[in-house]
């Protein structure tokens, strides 16, 4: 049977033997069990790299506008979604190590530590974006920052609720906690290009390239997915997502109802 074949001495073999006596769902889906875990111990073996640059590339582009402070003030606000995000990042190293490693209690375990900092994520964004707004006022900036902090929330919202929904499915699971990352690529590769590589007059484009990229980013994961696999049933529902909420920043910003909105958020005593 696939259980006694299971054999010691390898992070993937225990990996796979866990899959299987645990009842990972692993069985049934699109294309048979074996490409299934081989495709999951892929994504936790090449997410460990993706995760692992992240908080690199996020000190360089928050390098000025939070770490030397050259750009604005720094506040608690700042630190304390600062804090959150850094910790949701280094989160998701350990979670891919351990996985690889084939510790999944302790994967659990510290998998529990994001019922906490997910809810801290969402505040301290909502509290900074409120204080952000009052500070920049309802102007075209003011709203449009706004509208990218909400949206952007609301993306890692999803991607993170489906992955909880879908913890006891293997495969299921760790594709949408990679796709928790996503959200990170527009804060951290706009101020990336607006500060280091776009001249100022084009800043604004910057925004289309992050966007792209981010997609970009799920078709490979869409292609990479089906080709192997035959399963579309993950990465093609996230980059409608990703494309539902990136629009309104080009197509709702400027709208009265979006203007209402940011009247009613500004005066919430949050921050």
């Amino acid at each position: 049977t696939a259980r006694a074949g299971c054999t010691a001495g390898s992070s993937s073999s225990t990996f796979s033997c866990q899959c299987i006596a645990s009842g990972a769902h692993l069985v049934g889906e699109k294309g048979d069990s074996k490409t299934l875990m081989k495709n999951t111990l892929a994504i936790h073996r090449y997410s460990f790299l993706f995760f692992s640059l992240i908080p690199v590339f996020a000190v360089w582009g928050f390098w000025q506008t939070y770490f030397v402070g050259a750009i604005r003030p720094v506040t608690v606000f700042d630190h304390a979604h600062g804090i959150a995000m850094f910790g949701w990042c280094f989160m998701l190293i350990a979670q891919s190590l351990l996985i690889r490693k084939g510790a999944r209690s302790t994967h659990r375990a510290v998998g529990r530590v994001s019922y906490v900092l997910v809810p801290f994520i969402a505040l301290s964004t909502l509290a900074l974006a409120n204080q952000q707004l009052n500070a920049r006022g309802l102007t075209p900036v003011g709203l449009y920052i706004l509208m990218l902090q909400i949206t952007i929330l609301i993306q890692f919202v999803i991607f993170y609720s489906l992955a909880i929904r879908n913890r006891k499915r293997v495969d299921v699971h760790a594709r949408y906690m990679v796709c928790t990352a996503l959200p990170m690529i527009d804060p951290i590769f706009a101020r990336i290009l607006m500060f280091n590589v776009l001249p100022a007059e084009q800043a604004s484009l910057a925004q289309y390239f992050t966007f792209a990229f981010t997609d970009l980013i799920v078709v490979a994961l869409i292609v990479w997915d089906w080709r192997s696999s035959r399963r579309r049933d993950v990465f093609l529902p996230v980059l409608f997502v990703l494309i539902v909420l990136q629009l309104p920043a080009f197509l709702l910003v400027d709208s009265t109802a979006w203007s209402a909105f940011a009247e009613w958020y500004i005066r919430l005593p949050i921050s």
